[in-house]
């Protein structure tokens, strides 16, 4: 496992749960990026198709946003549910790979 706490955890917005869930990608998900190379100091997260995500870095399916949010949430149940992905982005964020 890769210690990364030198990196700024990515914050989860409205926004990116918005994304997810009006993403067109064959079975989206939210994902923590690292970026391109090993010496990368900025981590994001981005909305893509499970299949091309590293499974370890996968915050959220689409398939459980749905589940906990419905078919269409207000901003209000979107922001209350921003603190249950963040811990899970946090604990993912804390030691890479976990």
């Amino acid at each position: 496992m890769e210690l990364i706490a030198d990196r700024p955890t990515p914050q989860v917005t409205v926004t990116d749960i918005r994304t997810l869930l009006d993403s067109s990608a064959e079975l989206p998900v939210l994902y923590i990026n690292y970026g391109p190379g090993e010496d990368d100091t900025e981590a994001e997260l981005d909305v893509w198709a499970a299949g091309l995500a590293y499974q370890p870095d996968i915050a959220l399916t689409h398939a459980t946003a749905l589940d906990q949010l419905g078919e269409e949430p207000s901003s209000e149940t979107i922001a209350a549910f921003l603190p249950r992905v963040q811990k899970a982005v946090g604990q993912m964020f804390s030691v890479r790979g976990m």
